[in-house]
């Protein structure tokens, strides 16, 4: 047997059992959603989602449906009115099949990510450069496992949270033709405001265009809302946005954005909101640099992920979920060659497999080591940023900098 022909036959065989891994996990996950159907905020924020929109199309104001269950309550519908629109078809049918359907796309999703990132790697080709679609499928497997098992991706499953398709238009819009590029975003945009942190990058970057479709899309989408949910909408962007406290507390312990680490670190009296302008400017400031780097070098790809990094951390509330940007991100580190991207890819895995880190902990009870390890989710971000998402690349020399 030629050489050739026992590396494809060792390739196929590392493929499938990776796949078969890949599915148990899977296949646990999804058993374990099925044994805790009746616990409190098992998709839970599906069936928020679902409530409020039948309220609402029921002739009740979008804003004003509150979740009930035996343990869990007051929570309510906080996203763009668009969003609603996207997500009718859940409300239209049985709650089992809006569970089943909304469970099986929350998989279909995060490998369909993974997909992409493997494809822009390289990695799913062979020694003669040739694409391997066994390749492609081994490095795909691989890497879910591990995704699957982190907090931010169990948090969205077992929540039924729309936090990962947002990402994932966002993360797909430069796979686009050229001329197209920011409709995906303007349309996640408009599901949720976060995305929105592109619109910048690509005014600063001069990508005109594709801020002009970014813009247009988001505007087009928000009109539509208007048009149908006329009462909704005018509520959305007149009040509802403005009332912070009906997303959550910022000084939570799940929270892991940059706003959460000040109000949990600064003490009593001292002006968190001013301390928070300050470093998420710092932050935005080197993220869009970043991306301005990677997108010189032609990496499309790593300067989405280096803008959607940026959105986690400037956002004033980020949930576990919200952090599924980083955890493409220590994906993407580990696909790359080198011993630097695989240790920061393998420190961010770590990081987001802590699940005590995640809990949510009544001010005062947190000691020195817990706490610690609960600010790390959300200080990942500056790692991230702080080496980019090409590490141990020659970067190129800055405007005025000698050769």
């Amino acid at each position: 047997m030629s050489d050739t022909a026992t590396t494809t036959r060792r390739t196929g065989i590392l493929a499938v059992v990776l796949v078969a891994g890949a599915i148990a996990v899977g296949a646990l996950l999804v058993y374990g959603l099925v044994v805790t159907s009746g616990t409190a905020g098992m998709l839970g924020d599906l069936d928020i989602y679902r409530g409020a929109i039948s309220y609402a199309f029921g002739g009740g104001n979008l804003y004003e449906y509150t979740y009930t269950h035996p343990t869990v309550h007051g929570l309510g519908f906080t996203y763009p009115p668009f969003a609603a629109i996207l997500l009718t078809p859940f409300a239209l049918v049985d709650s089992l099949t809006a569970k089943v359907v909304w469970t099986v796309l929350t998989f279909a999703v995060v490998v369909a990510c993974l997909a992409v990132l493997v494809r822009a790697s390289g990695r799913d080709r062979g020694a003669d450069g040739t694409r391997s679609s066994t390749l492609g499928v081994a490095w795909i497997a691989g890497l879910a496992v591990p995704v699957m098992a982190t907090y931010p991706f169990l948090h969205n499953l077992i929540v039924g949270q729309v936090s990962l398709f947002v990402i994932a238009l966002a993360l797909c819009d430069h796979l686009l033709p050229r001329r197209w590029q920011g409709l995906l975003v303007g349309l996640a945009g408009a599901i949720k405001l976060t995305p929105l942190v592109f619109l910048p990058y690509y005014l600063l970057t001069r990508q005109w265009r594709q801020a002009a479709v970014c813009g247009g899309t988001f505007a087009a989408a928000t009109g539509l809302a208007l048009a149908v949910l006329p009462g909704p909408s005018v509520a959305y962007w007149t009040d509802k946005l403005w009332q912070t406290g009906r997303v959550g507390r910022t000084d939570s312990t799940v929270n892991k954005s940059l706003l959460g680490t000040l109000a949990r670190q600064l003490p009593d009296g001292a002006p968190v909101t001013l301390a928070w302008l300050g470093v998420a400017a710092a932050v935005a400031a080197l993220a869009y640099w970043r991306a301005a780097q990677h997108l010189r070098d032609g990496d499309l790809l790593s300067a989405t992920l280096a803008v959607g990094a940026l959105s986690v951390a400037v956002s004033p509330i980020s949930w576990p979920h919200h952090q599924l940007w980083l955890v493409l991100a220590a994906a993407w580190y580990l696909l790359q060659r080198g011993p630097l991207p695989v240790a920061l890819g393998a420190v961010l895995f770590v990081i987001f497999l802590g699940y005590p880190w995640f809990g949510d902990y009544p001010a005062g009870t947190v000691g020195t080591l817990l706490g610690v390890g609960v600010e790390l989710p959300a200080l990942a971000v500056l790692l991230v940023l702080g080496f980019g998402l090409r590490p141990g690349r020659r970067e190129p020399d800055l405007p005025g900098a000698t050769p």
